[in-house]
């Protein structure tokens, strides 16, 4: 997917589309836990923390500024918890 889609569904999502912000955790919910298990080396706190990650980011979606730097976000936010 391109940094142009992504941008769009990260404003949907933000504008409250909830399919929109279900398409971004299809596209990056193995990103989100490949980084949690090469942190964790462990397959059930990567799962975890993979779900906690997608909690915050939901929360916090509203405070991104530029759509386009989403997927850099979402990893800090994934190594940060």
């Amino acid at each position: 997917m391109e940094t142009t889609e992504i941008a769009e569904l990260v404003r949907a999502a933000q504008a409250g589309s909830a399919e929109a912000f279900a398409k971004l955790v299809t596209q990056f919910e193995m990103n989100v836990f490949g980084v949690a298990l090469r942190r964790l080396r462990n397959r059930t706190e990567a799962a975890e923390l993979t779900q906690d990650v997608f909690i915050q980011v939901y929360r916090k979606l509203d405070q991104l500024r530029e759509p386009e730097r989403f997927a850099g976000w979402l990893k800090r936010i994934t190594v940060r918890m």
